[in-house]
């Protein structure tokens, strides 16, 4: 998040951001590694990287909160950046994807027919994962975006009820037994809102974070040890019910997320740029890793040093590819719809160009 203005820089989340995709990128090169490779290297707890994914709701929590919580309402130009922010560059690496289902067809994991253009463009709820299929992750931001906004137009007294209440509703319907038949219910009522509220809790409270230091470094340290742990008894499966999922990774990535906050360490300026990177390497990266794995599989699957580097080959791609795509993709689109957004109704300089 780079602020200028009231809100000053805070390289923690950038570094939040690095970490989560990263943890995510390791996840996905491990699906791959047991799908191409006869001995894949790791074990299923390396499915807890998927927490990432729960580290990235918390950390759009926190940074929605800290740029908008003091506004008196967002107007029309919150929802149109947040969705300048999110589209474009989703929208390219879905035409790539699309046109890898061309070319590839039945050796991808759906045929090309069960492909919905419209509900994955506009990341409508559909009850299957959109064609770019790390999508389904945006819809969950978009809907929190929405219900942010919508909570700002209440009086400031009343938005931390409204809060409790979403929140609320939302662990009573995770607690129930029988799933919502409904995709849009399961949305409205997802416990991944939890996440995204969690990020907003660490913000209204960041100035106090470092009294609490380290009971949230345990907390990130013993979430991070239930996640592995239940991911390495429990396989994919474990983490298919999102009820579970949210329960077994929320620890690490609260705990995470507001402990990295709390003792405010300074990493290397490359950490801060990777977290650039991460929107446009979590896009990219399954399409790498698609590519390289298959590569891998077909020169070189009969050498037992073959999986030892597809890891750190496959990593190094996706960081080329994500700089690559946010420098010459995303940077570019982002600043220039910005500013035709600016130029459309003239307003006060802008404090934040997240």
């Amino acid at each position: 998040m780079t602020v200028t203005g009231a809100h000053k820089t805070i390289p923690e989340i950038q570094y939040l951001r690095m970490i989560a995709v990263l943890l995510v990128v390791i996840a996905h090169l491990y699906q791959a590694n047991v799908r191409f490779f006869a001995q894949p290297l790791l074990g299923d707890f390396a499915y807890a990287g998927f927490g990432g994914v729960d580290v990235f709701f918390v950390v759009s929590g926190f940074i929605i909160h800290h740029l908008y919580s003091r506004k008196a309402a967002p107007d029309w130009r919150y929802y149109v950046n947040r969705l300048n922010r999110i589209l474009p560059l989703y929208w390219f690496f879905t035409a790539l994807a699309v046109a890898g289902y061309w070319v590839m067809g039945d050796s991808l994991t759906r045929d090309l027919a069960e492909l919905d253009l419209w509900t994955s463009l506009l990341l409508l709820p559909s009850g299957s994962p959109p064609i770019l299929v790390i999508g389904w992750t945006l819809t969950h931001e978009l809907y929190f975006y929405l219900v942010f906004g919508l909570m700002m137009l209440a009086p400031p007294a009343m938005r931390g009820w409204a809060a409790g209440v979403w929140a609320g509703a939302s662990l009573i319907m995770a607690l129930q037994s029988e799933p919502l038949i409904s995709p849009w219910l399961n949305l409205i009522f997802s416990p991944f809102n939890l996440l995204f509220l969690a990020g907003t809790m660490l913000s209204a409270y960041y100035r106090h974070l470092a009294r609490l230091r380290w009971p949230l470094l345990v907390v990130a340290i013993a979430g991070a040890g239930l996640a592995m742990f239940w991911t390495g008894s429990q396989g994919l499966a474990g983490i298919e019910n999102r009820t579970i999922r949210v329960a077994a990774f929320l620890p690490f990535a609260v705990g995470l997320s507001g402990s990295l906050l709390a003792w405010a360490p300074r990493w290397p300026e490359l950490a801060a740029r990777i977290g650039d990177w991460s929107y446009a390497i979590y896009l990219s990266h399954i399409l790498v890793i698609g590519i390289m794995a298959r590569l891998f599989a077909t020169v070189a699957a009969e050498h037992s040093w073959s999986g030892w580097l597809l890891y750190p080959a496959c990593l190094a791609a996706c960081l080329l590819v994500g700089a690559i795509s946010h420098y010459g993709v995303e940077r570019p689109i982002l600043l220039r719809l910005k500013a035709l957004i600016n130029q459309t109704a003239p307003v006060a300089p802008k404090r934040e160009t997240d």
